[in-house]
């Protein structure tokens, strides 16, 4: 694509595209894919695109992918929070295509912090774009939950409502298409100021090697301590966390961010200060470093302290030392507590009714629990059968041609495929992991799956009837359109019955 724009300091590469669009005056969508990436099912992505590799043919050769992530897309916001393997895993996925793995792997598909679903802007920032480059574009700090605000300006950030043409999955859509600029902006929050100052230093980082998870763990016990968290040898005191917390952050601001559980026993402000097993989004972070650092701190101070952290834990941390409690008099009394609770209700109750003394036994004498808590399992009798599982067979296939029976005649429905059937029964989950203990089920499916050729030509054939009610004469491309298909798709039998049609149309 020649004359392919170079994108603005901190623009995401979709402004960039969109903007390409605009210079060439491409209108269709379609064809704006073809150009740029020369295929036409790319989804247009705003904060973690694939197909960079594609992007990278038309700049200059002084861009990298790694350069474009890091400056051009959301990527440094998640990078330094995930494992260094998923860090890199995904960086190749950028380049090429992920089918949305990167979100997953990321975190950002689960997170309690959700993604933004609309286009934020500042219509002052708009104006010195303007003035600077000649027009106008997306920058990435407008994009990111968390970021409500414009930190130049001091003003909460604008929602640009899209016309209804410019929803669509393939649509780069132009900062220029925003009509409304005149629009009088609110004075900034105090906290939206503070993470959107803090999100804008996370966005300039350069590239650099992920922490582990041992030197996050570290990280978060050493500062806990430091501020008199601390609680016993080496457990943290979660109340003053808490305290800690809310003294900075107000409750409803968190809460807006779905961050407001705090009190539960694994809420995420507990999470962060005990072992981590998984990524925390950075705007947890923020609320946590913000609380317990002073105010000077920064994101290059607080990594280069991470990094000299071990990497893993060391031998003595990871075995488990067996302790013994010396007190035997104590020793007994808890034993004999614990024994009798079991011998009531079981250990999971037990566990329920007396939390305080199953943790203390744990600590101090988990040998003789476990070997006592042995003895109480209910062991498995063998050769039960819990599912009669020919009787259950003979029901499921009996509403599958239930099922069957009912759609015959419908024409809009879904391509009823093997999924689509098991979909309609109940505990469908149950019925697909166990198709091999139910033969009638699954020959059912294997004969009565609809396959692509026969959707196609349902599809086809509902058109038809369509244009046939309406009394409209019908156009073979009108076909295709209506049926939502085209010819690059289309089955060898959908083919013969396509030509099978037009033969009888025109004799």
């Amino acid at each position: 694509m020649l004359n392919f724009p170079n994108p603005y300091p901190d623009e995401f590469i979709y402004s960039a595209i969109a903007r390409a669009g605009v210079h060439h005056a491409i209108t269709s969508p379609k064809q704006l894919l073809d150009e740029v990436f020369a295929n036409r099912k790319v989804i247009a992505t705003i904060d973690l695109p694939n197909h960079l590799s594609c992007v990278l043919r038309h700049l200059p050769p002084n861009y990298t992918l790694e350069k474009l992530v890091y400056e051009h897309t959301l990527f440094p916001i998640y990078a330094l929070f995930c494992p260094e393997n998923i860090r890199l895993r995904c960086l190749k996925w950028m380049g090429n295509q992920s089918k949305g793995s990167i979100h997953l792997a990321l975190g950002v598909a689960a997170s309690k912090v959700k993604q933004i679903s609309t286009h934020r802007y500042c219509n002052l920032c708009l104006e010195d774009q303007y003035h600077q480059y000649g027009e106008y574009f997306w920058p990435r700090i407008w994009h990111i939950q968390g970021s409500n605000c414009c930190t130049k300006h001091k003003v909460k950030l604008l929602e640009f409502v899209l016309a209804p043409h410019l929803h669509g999955r393939h649509q780069f859509i132009a900062a220029n298409n925003i009509i409304t600029r005149n629009q009088s902006p609110e004075t900034a929050h105090k906290l939206d100021l503070i993470v959107s100052s803090r999100i804008a230093e996370l966005l300039q980082l350069p590239p650099i090697s992920s922490p582990t998870f041992h030197q996050w763990s570290q990280f978060y016990h050493r500062i806990a301590w430091q501020l008199g968290c601390g609680k016993g040898n080496k457990h943290i005191d979660h109340t003053k966390t808490y305290a800690a917390i809310v003294k900075i952050w107000d409750l409803n601001w968190l809460r807006q961010h779905h961050l407001d559980e705090l009190h539960t026993e694994t809420n995420w402000l507990r999470a962060i200060f005990r072992k981590h097993r998984k990524s925390f989004s950075y705007l947890e972070h923020i609320i946590v470093l913000e609380a317990f650092y002073p105010k000077g701190w920064t994101w290059k101070s607080i990594l280069s302290e991470i990094h000299q952290l071990p990497s893993t834990p060391s031998k003595t941390d990871t075995q488990i030392q067996g302790t013994e409690y010396k007190d035997i008099s104590t020793l007994t009394e808890k034993r004999n507590e614990w024994v009798s609770l079991i011998q009531k209700y079981g250990i999971k109750p037990s566990r329920l009714k007396n939390a305080a003394l199953y943790a203390w036994l744990y600590r101090n004498d988990k040998t003789w629990l476990l070997m006592e808590n042995k003895k109480i399992h209910a062991l498995p009798t063998p050769g039960c059968k819990k599912v009669n599982w020919p009787l259950r067979d003979w029901q499921l296939v009996r509403l599958l041609f239930k099922v069957f029976y009912k759609s015959l005649d419908d024409l809009s429905l879904p391509r009823q495929s093997r999924n689509w059937y098991l979909k309609q029964l109940p505990q469908h989950s149950t019925v697909e992991k166990n198709l091999h203990r139910l033969p009638l089920t699954s020959k059912f499916l294997d004969i009565y799956s609809e396959d692509v050729s026969s959707y196609q030509i349902r599809r086809i054939t509902r058109t038809i009837i369509q244009f046939q009610i309406l009394n409209k004469h019908h156009a073979g491309w009108q076909i295709l359109r209506m049926s939502g298909l085209s010819e690059e798709r289309f089955t060898d039998e959908t083919l013969k019955f396509l030509n099978q049609i037009k033969r009888i149309n025109h004799g």
